[in-house]
C-alpha cells in the first residue's frame, strides 16, 4: 500500500512539475520584462546559494540534503530539520563564513527528517501555490521566492504594495497544507 501511495504521489508531482515548468518557463520570459531585479541580481543569488551549499557540504555532506537554502539579495533563508543544536550552530557558522551573506533567517527545526511522503506532498502543495500566484493578476509572482516547510510558507522577495501582500495572504491562507505564512519581503523601491 505504501509503495502505491508513494508511486501515486510521484506521478502527481510529475504532472505538477510539468505544469510548473511550463508556467515558470513562460514566466521566465515575462520576468525579463516585469521583474524588479536584473538578471545580474538573480545570478548573484544563484552564486551565493552555491557557495553556501559548498560551505555546508564541507561541514557535513548530509546538510546539503537536510537544509533548504534560499537566497535573495544577500539574505539567506535556512529551513529543514536537524537532530541537535550543535548541528544548527555548525550550519550558521558555515553560512556566515561565506562572503556576501548580509542576513540569515534561521528556521531550521530540531527534529528528525520528514518522511518521503510528507516531502512529496509539500512539494505538490508548493507547486500548486506557485501556479496560483502566477495566475493571479494582482500579484507579481516573479518577485517572490517561496519555500513550504512543515506547513509554513516562507516568502522572500519584493512586495509591490500592501494590497499585493494582502492578495498573496488571501491566496495562501485557505490552501490545504498551509498552516502559517511568513513574509520575509522588502517593499518595492520607486525609481
Amino acid at each position: 500500500m505504501k509503495r502505491v501511495l508513494v508511486f501515486g504521489i510521484c506521478c502527481c508531482l510529475g504532472g505538477c512539475q510539468l505544469w510548473g515548468t511550463l508556467i515558470n518557463g513562460g514566466h521566465r520570459l515575462y520576468t525579463i520584462v516585469a521583474d524588479d531585479r536584473t538578471v545580474a541580481d538573480d545570478w548573484a543569488d544563484v552564486q551565493l546559494n552555491l557557495q553556501i551549499r559548498d560551505a555546508l557540504a564541507r561541514q557535513k555532506a548530509a546538510l546539503v540534503v537536510d537544509i533548504e537554502v534560499t537566497v535573495f539579495e544577500g539574505s539567506v533563508l535556512l529551513t529543514g530539520a536537524v537532530p541537535n543544536a550543535e548541528t544548527v550552530q555548525a550550519i550558521l557558522s558555515a553560512v556566515w563564513s561565506v562572503p556576501g551573506v548580509r542576513k540569515v533567517y534561521n528556521y531550521v527545526r530540531l527534529d528528525s527528517a520528514p518522511a518521503l511522503k510528507d516531502t512529496a506532498l509539500e512539494a505538490a502543495v508548493a507547486t500548486q501555490i506557485k501556479t496560483a500566484l502566477a495566475l493571479t493578476p494582482d500579484i507579481s509572482s516573479v518577485n517572490y521566492k517561496l519555500v513550504l516547510e512543515n506547513g509554513t510558507v516562507y516568502l522572500m522577495g519584493i512586495t509591490a504594495s500592501v494590497a499585493e501582500q494582502e492578495a498573496v495572504w488571501a491566496r495562501l491562507k485557505n490552501t490545504v497544507g498551509v498552516e502559517k505564512i511568513i513574509f520575509l519581503t522588502r517593499p518595492k523601491m520607486e525609481n
